[in-house]
């Protein structure tokens, strides 16, 4: 999910200061930035996730990461392992997107051993528009966007205060 910079004039500003800032000053910013806009992604995420299942693979790996030309919200991206050994990342799509129950994978034992297996009931009935972090997007990216902002503006004015002293 993107929103377009070109209509917001506050957006348009920051990208254009990021671009002509100093190494260091940038740095500053995409620290500040992320420690406003992280708290804000995850809270949203645990909000929207109901299920045990949500909020292990989704919420509990909300992550947001911060570039000169982006703040980038991401779930069920990291590598941990649920109890049953599967990576989170495997099970996000089912668990943001769901999955039919008929639908029929390929496993492998223990021992070594293939065998299909039934999806089953572990996910909620499909639907395009997500259940979780595509709810959570639409919510929290209008208040990341002003923070973005807001965040950028006073790092600018404390970095300059700190440069007049």
């Amino acid at each position: 999910m993107r929103i377009s910079v070109f209509e917001s004039a506050p957006l348009q500003g920051v990208i254009l200061a990021l671009r002509g800032v100093d190494r260091e000053v940038a740095a500053q910013l995409r620290k500040a930035t992320r420690q406003v806009v992280e708290p804000v992604w995850r809270r949203e995420v645990a909000q929207q996730a109901h299920t045990r299942l949500e909020v292990k693979v989704l919420s509990d790996t909300a992550r947001a990461s911060v570039s000169s030309a982006n703040v980038t919200l991401k779930a069920g991206t990291l590598a941990r392992k649920t109890s049953s050994g599967t990576p989170a990342w495997v099970l996000a799509m089912g668990a943001e997107f769901g999955g039919y129950k008929s639908t029929r994978y390929l496993t492998i034992s223990k021992r070594g051993k293939q065998f299909k297996q039934r999806l089953g009931t572990r996910f909620k009935r499909p639907n395009h528009k997500g259940y979780v972090v595509y709810q959570a997007a639409a919510k929290a990216i209008p208040r990341i966007a002003s923070l973005w902002a807001q965040t950028t503006v006073r790092t600018f004015h404390e970095i300059v205060e700190k440069g007049v002293r």
